[in-house]
């Protein structure tokens, strides 16, 4: 349920099992990150969308919004505040609540800072990532029901991080040609992840009886190691994102074949705010 909730902010974070061995010298995987400064769709309109998320198109396991707003005088930001909760049977069996702020620089969609705060049954959790030029900077802490809180800090050295909500506004930046691949390193938590965009094709497609022109997207995403190897799942089979095919390059939806079924995330209501 927390990769759920977080499904669209993070957009998105799933594999396939190996392991990849480590050479000498930097990884074939840092040389092969997208770096392509923004592309023509780099501006977004100030934006609230709401979210509704279901297991195997029958219970109703989440729901998720998030708003995207433009602040500063000098220097223009994006800032993206989320919030989502874990509902119905769902959170009988798992309660679950997050609340997410990502801060962007509106030119180079470069991330700032990154928060995050979950609520699960026993037990509260922070990050707060800053990233610098070269590096990004984790502060994590963790407090269990009846224990005194924990405080960890580490940092990751790599010059073109990603946290969850910049990814998002880069990719939908891109020309997205059919056949088109992004590769991103990208932080949802305190862990750096290698992100693997391909875009499928264009298509007609029916989300919540609205009729949109999309474009359609296959993701693989793999856990960077301490010793910069990645490790992927085997319980995640397959994932695919549907984004407007528009100027603004909405996410639409989020299908993902798991373990234990089928989960998506769908589109049920946006609010323009300007």
């Amino acid at each position: 349920m927390k990769l759920l909730l977080s499904i669209l902010f993070c957009l998105p974070l799933f594999a396939v099992s190996q392991s990849l061995a480590q050479k000498e010298g930097p990884p074939a995987w840092m040389k092969d990150i997208t770096r392509l400064p923004p592309g023509d769709h780099a501006n977004l309109r100030p934006v609230k969308l709401e979210y509704t998320l279901s297991w195997n198109n029958r219970i109703n396991a989440g729901e998720f919004e998030i708003a995207v707003t433009r602040r500063g005088t000098g220097t223009q930001r994006f800032v993206g505040d989320a919030q989502g909760r874990s509902t119905g049977f769902a959170r009988v069996l798992w309660p679950y609540d997050f609340r997410a702020r990502s801060i962007i620089d509106q030119e180079s969609l470069r991330p700032i800072t990154f928060q995050l705060t979950e609520q699960e049954r026993n037990e509260q959790s922070s990050y707060d990532i800053i990233f610098d030029k070269r590096r990004q900077l984790y502060t994590t802490t963790s407090r269990k029901k009846d224990e005194e809180a924990r405080t960890a800090t580490s940092r990751f050295k790599f010059d073109f991080g990603q946290d969850a909500l910049s990814s998002a506004f880069y990719m939908r930046s891109q020309p997205l040609r059919n056949g088109d691949e992004l590769s991103m390193l990208v932080t949802p938590f305190n862990k750096p992840y290698l992100a693997k965009m391909k875009v499928l094709g264009r298509e007609k497609r029916t989300i919540k009886g609205k009729s949109y022109n999309t474009i359609k997207l296959d993701a693989v995403v793999g856990k960077v190691n301490p010793d910069l190897t990645i490790k992927h799942y085997d319980k995640i089979k397959s994932t695919t994102l549907w984004i407007a095919d528009d100027q603004y390059r909405l996410p639409l939806e989020l299908q993902s074949q798991i373990s234990i079924g089928f989960v998506s995330a769908r589109l049920v209501d946006q609010t323009w705010l300007e």
